[in-house]
């Protein structure tokens, strides 16, 4: 008589477990089904890709003053796919657009010497980010090149 109680009252208790299992596996389930659908997933996936596309680019220099000179002497030879590389990933298509538009219109020489000038002011801006102002002979600012350090320690040309 007491082993029946006892298993009828395990009985119950393993339908509670089991009940109170299954709950929490559909709670979890749902939970896990929202993450992976929500709009801050998605976002972190694509700051996760764009982060791996970044460390995968090699195009720039270990220096500012080295992704500027690669910029200058891409643009010498002529190459404005090259050239447009050396901006950071989002830009680079309207920059290949913008440098073919000067290309043609016979401006190249004019911007590859504005950029060459010697008398370059280099300023940081923040960490990781800085500036060279560009000045004419008159010493009025004709141009303002901001770059970046990415995550892979290249630097890229943020705007100009």
């Amino acid at each position: 008589m007491v082993w029946k109680e006892y298993r009828t009252i395990f009985k119950y208790f393993l339908q509670v477990l089991l009940l109170v299992a299954f709950g929490s596996a559909v709670i979890f389930g749902i939970g896990y089904w929202r993450y992976y659908g929500s709009p801050d997933y998605k976002e972190l996936k694509r700051l996760e890709e764009l982060r791996d596309k970044y460390m995968a680019d090699t195009y720039g220099g270990s220096t500012p003053e080295e992704t500027l000179q690669l910029f200058i002497d891409a643009l010498k030879k002529g190459d404005t796919e090259l050239a447009s590389k050396y901006f950071v990933l989002d830009k680079q298509s309207d920059w290949q657009n913008k440098l073919e538009k000067i290309k043609s219109g016979s401006l190249l020489a004019s911007m590859i010497g504005d950029l060459s000038r010697p008398n370059k002011n280099k300023y940081a801006i923040s960490e990781g980010q800085v500036a060279f102002d560009v000045v004419n002979d008159k010493k009025e600012l004709i141009l303002t090149i901001s770059l970046g350090r990415g995550p892979n320690g290249i630097w890229k040309i943020l705007g100009m």
